[in-house]
């Protein structure tokens, strides 16, 4: 690691074991603390983070460390009929590697490789920009309803806000941003610009999405909209029993990318060269979740899938996914552990050479919820996952997973990246499979601790045995990435 981000690490130590000596901390969930001038709020949050990767590809490998900060600063209200805010955000990167890629093909090793070259090539990079800044008028209908106007964040999934807390936690950490999302694990994440529109009746909520998503994620400067065009609409249904709580949404969502960009797919060089059509995706689907009491505790299960239609420039477009979830929380057990499987399929391309396109496309999504070690994603990608989540303490979250990824198809690539971030580059970089399937193994770690009303402090830990997709050699390679991180609200 550099000796920036060591200082980081250090800092972060300091600060944390400090805290954990305090026993008047309260054991609530982290609130949003907000200053008060009348009926105005003041809020914000500082994040800092160290990141450290030691990575590899094939016979290629890097060690190095980098960090960021992301200052978020806001002004609001709220009335009865209508509220506003507007938020600024100051992102910035520092000690980023400039080594961090294959020699001669130019492949990341990393997501340090990836933030250096969003960023001109600059080992440090800052900007300020207008984060959000919407007005929305409520109140008709329900009380829960709302049209907002402007720049503001999205995510899908989190339409509705189910009472049961299994479920709730369902759809924050294994349902949202799959397909759109605000990528706020990367530094500077993404914001929409447009239109929102929520109705409530009973048990119901209708989505309409109509936006323009903003540059940024990787890119320090998010200010500036790309030439891509959303339309996403949704049905969510609460479903209660007696026994059990379960979910169910319906979603549609249009997709352009106008961007003169060069298409990342399995097609050869100069095919893609040649293909300046613009990219309109059409993708169908939804989610049924559920969970249920038993003499031996609490049961979940999770299903979602979708189908995609429309064109991939000159190609056409048929693609689709399937996820299925089962978790189990033990009665009467230290540390409240839930246990969790899945298996999820991303439809890859096997014919690189007809007129189809049948990679699934994952949209503008945070791709760091569903794969902790950020190096893979729903494109052409087969990820069969067991989870572990404790309650170690009211303020102390123990969260790990095991991994089992592969590719779907081995005349596919391997594809990494979290969608559109800038308009002078695609968002997805794909390397060649070379025929192979295997991709990696992986078994992770994070500890969240509630320091203080204020504060959180997080630490990561992943390692990898990479497989035949990421190395020639016959026992694989390892590899890893950590990070600490520190958020701040106020």
């Amino acid at each position: 690691m550099t000796s920036r981000v060591l200082t980081l690490f250090c800092f972060a130590c300091v600060v944390t074991a400090r805290l954990l000596a305090d026993d008047q901390v309260p054991q609530s969930a982290l609130p949003s603390p907000q200053i008060r001038i009348g009926t105005i709020a003041i809020s914000g949050s500082l994040r800092l983070r160290g990141e450290g990767w030691n990575w590899f590809l094939h016979d290629s490998r890097a060690q190095y460390g980098y960090g960021q900060s992301l200052l978020r600063l806001g002004i609001s209200q709220r009335r009865s009929r209508f509220d506003w805010k507007l938020e600024l955000e100051q992102p910035a990167l520092f000690g980023l590697p400039r080594d961090a890629t294959v020699p001669g093909t130019g492949e990341a090793l990393g997501l340090g490789a990836t933030y250096f070259a969003a960023n001109g090539n600059q080992r440090n990079a800052a900007a300020v920009f207008l984060k959000q800044g919407y007005i929305s008028f409520k109140g008709f209908g329900s009380n829960g309803s709302h049209l907002r106007l402007g720049r503001f964040e999205f995510a899908d999934g989190l339409e509705a806000t189910p009472p049961d807390e299994t479920l709730a936690a369902l759809k924050r950490d294994r349902l949202a941003q799959r397909l759109i999302g605000d990528a706020d694990f990367a530094t500077v994440g993404r914001s929409f610009d447009g239109l929102k529109l929520s109705y409530d009746r009973g048990l119901a909520n209708f989505t309409f999405l109509g936006a323009r998503p903003t540059e940024g994620v990787y890119q320090a400067d998010g200010l500036r909209e790309m030439d891509v065009d959303v339309l996403y609409g949704a049905y969510t249904r609460e479903i209660p029993a007696p026994l059990a709580t379960s979910e169910l949404r319906l979603f549609a969502m249009s997709y352009h990318d106008g961007r003169s960009v060069l298409k990342v797919d399995n097609r050869p060089l100069d095919a893609r060269q040649l293909d300046t059509a613009n990219i309109r995706i059409e993708t169908f689907g939804g989610h049924f979740v559920s969970a249920w009491n038993t003499p031996v505790g609490k049961w979940d299960a999770l299903l979602w899938g979708a189908l995609q239609t429309g064109r991939w420039g000159v190609l056409d477009h048929r693609a689709s996914t399937v996820d299925v979830e089962l978790g189990w929380h033990p009665p009467h057990i230290w540390g409240k552990p839930w246990l969790r499987a899945s298996a999820f399929r991303g439809s890859g391309d096997n014919h690189p050479e007809d007129l189809k396109h049948e990679t699934f496309f994952q949209m503008l999504p945070d791709s760091r919820l569903y794969a902790r070690i950020p190096f893979y994603n729903f494109l052409n990608t087969m990820d069969f996952t067991g989870q572990l989540i404790m309650q170690l303490h009211p303020r102390l979250t123990l969260h790990s997973q095991i991994h089992k990824v592969k590719l779907t198809e081995k005349k596919d690539l391997w594809y990494l990246g979290t969608g559109a971030f800038q308009n002078s580059s695609f968002g997805y970089e794909g390397i060649s499979a070379g025929g192979r399937g295997g991709l990696a193994n992986y078994v992770d770690a994070s500890v969240q601790y509630r320091t203080t009303q204020h504060l959180q402090t997080t630490f990561y830990a992943g390692v990898l045995s990479g497989k035949a997709a990421m190395t020639n050699r016959m026992q694989g390679r390892k590899g890893g990435y950590a990070s600490i991180e520190l958020l701040y609200h106020f």
